[in-house]
């Protein structure tokens, strides 16, 4: 008994020190020290509730979530590719993911653009200057600004960079975020190598496409079946011109790729296109250039053949390389004939927006987000899957398989997310990536860049020169025309019928307002 009376004072005593200890130990009243104990216990509890909003939450609702891409054709193992990105998006996003590709052109535009004006939903879509039509659907509200997603997920910008990004601006808001790519463009061609090779093309020889004028002609003459040269829609030798567009491709209003020029044009029947116009008219008429050629679509189809010698395309480091992947292992040799320059041309070349009407913007924006940030996800869409359509050589160095027929879209990462993010074939240049930001880095910024036009003043007359572009570009890029003169004549004609000038002046009013904004 004695024992536990001096125990339970040994232990009044010890208590008695401690609080006593506690009191010596701090400057402020008892009520002070049970605030700081409450403060301590708050910002506990603050920070678990913080590391808990920082961890990635998985939706419990399985969501479709569909997906529109513009490319060579819906390869029969797009669906597989599906199942096995679903599986990996399962604790991540937990979506059923669909992907749609429609060929490029015409059959790319008319699905999509109509989908589009109908309301019709659906939750990812590539959208370009020549694809989709960005601007003018953006205007048009059928996709969703995507500033809040981009304030709050800051990942895009990042990656992108803030200028890229915002190069494509609309009325001060982003529609779609940019591939993050080569962010300077040129033009040339993609000779098939084995003919290249037969003829002795000299390619560091070729500074222009009359250069290769010879070769067309002993093409044209030792080659039954293949034609020299393939125009196919914008894709076409036109595009070696470089005008400096303020709108889509086929809406009038542009300048020439030179610093310093202010004064907006129309491109379509300036005198260097005429000529050019002429110089295809020759092609034409020479059978360089097949006759149906104003009809064709589909170039990376087309090329795929190979029944066709010259290409024109933009380029970039290891096009060549590239375009042997997409097209079935046809080698290829670049041709580089413009300089490199920095346009909006690039800010609006390959896009994803979020249409208006998706059900599920949220985890929309979330799957074009991991494009940027997930290595994994992206290389299923650049490449396919390992063991099925390509081996790994190494880390980050793939071999398509010879047997792949199941995915001919391999190696077309350039139209979505973070392309620095994909493997590199076996054939490709390995400090590939590195030459990209030396490309990106030494192109000349055109003076028009960030320049965003406003059609709201000139909406219809956008819409109706726009009409009239397409029925004529097609004949007059491939030299299908009887009378070059006499057709832009009419086409000219048609144009200012159509409130061309009335358009030319808008654009020239808030370029000018522009430039002043600048100095």
């Amino acid at each position: 008994m004695k024992f536990k009376r001096y125990l339970c004072l040994a232990l009044v005593v010890v208590f008695t020190m401690a609080i006593a200890l506690t009191g010596c130990g701090s400057s402020g009243s008892s009520s002070e020290t049970s605030t700081a104990a409450s403060t301590a216990a708050e910002s506990s509890a603050a920070a678990e509730s913080s590391t808990a909003e920082a961890a990635p939450t998985v939706p419990a609702e399985t969501v479709d979530l569909s997906w529109y891409l513009v490319g060579p054709q819906q390869d029969p193992d797009v669906e597989l590719i599906c199942q096995k990105a679903n599986e990996y998006l399962k604790d991540k996003l937990n979506v059923n993911l669909k992907l749609s590709v429609f060929s490029y052109g015409d059959a790319y535009n008319q699905k999509v653009n109509a989908m589009l004006s109908a309301g019709e939903p659906f939750d990812v879509v590539f959208t370009a200057s020549w694809a989709a039509d960005y601007r003018n659907n953006a205007q048009s509200g059928y996709f969703l600004a995507l500033d809040d997603y981009l304030a709050k997920s800051p990942a895009i910008k990042d990656i992108d960079g803030e200028d890229f990004l915002n190069a494509g601006k609309i009325n001060g808001k982003i529609y779609a975020v940019n591939t993050n790519k080569e962010q300077a463009h040129q033009w040339g061609f993609l000779l098939k190598k084995d003919l290249a090779t037969k003829y002795g093309v000299d390619a560091s020889k070729i500074t222009k496409m009359e250069d290769l004028e010879s070769v067309f002609e002993q093409i044209k003459k030792n080659e039954p079946g293949t034609y020299p040269l393939l125009p196919v829609q914008m894709d076409a030798p036109f595009k070696f011109l470089d005008w400096d567009t303020f709108s889509d491709d086929d809406v009038p209003g542009a300048l020439y790729p030179v610093k310093g020029k202010t004064t907006v044009v129309n491109q379509f029947t300036a005198p260097e296109s005429v000529a050019h116009y002429k110089k295809m008219q020759e092609y034409y008429k020479k059978g360089w250039i097949p006759a149906d050629a104003a009809t064709m679509e589909g170039q990376v189809t087309l090329m795929t053949s190979g029944k066709y010698f010259a290409n024109s395309s933009s380029m970039k480091p290891g096009k060549d390389a590239e375009m042997k992947a997409s097209t079935g292992g046809i080698e290829w040799v670049q041709i580089n004939l413009t300089p490199g320059v920095k346009s909006n041309r690039e800010a609006g070349g390959s896009m994803l927006a979020i249409p208006a009407k998706s059900k599920n913007p949220d985890r929309a924006f979330k799957f074009i987000e991991m494009l940027y940030t997930d290595k994994t996800l992206r290389n299923m869409f650049s490449f396919g899957l390992e063991g099925v359509h390509y081996d790994k050589v190494s880390e980050n160095v793939i071999k398509l398989r010879a047997d792949n027929k199941g995915y001919a879209s391999a190696g077309n990462g350039w139209r979505f997310g973070d392309q620095f993010k994909d493997y590199l074939m076996d054939n490709e240049d390995p400090q590939k990536w590195d030459k990209f930001k030396q490309f990106n880095d030494s192109a000349t910024a055109l003076d028009s860049l960030g320049f965003a036009f406003d059609k709201t003043n000139v909406d219809a007359e956008v819409s109706a020169c726009k009409s009239v572009v397409q029925n004529y570009y097609k004949q007059l890029f491939t030299g299908s025309v009887k009378d070059v003169d006499a057709e832009v004549a009419k086409f000219d004609k048609e144009l200012k019928a159509a409130g061309v000038e009335k358009l030319l002046k808008e654009m020239q009013t808030q370029y000018d307002a522009f430039l002043s904004s600048k100095k």
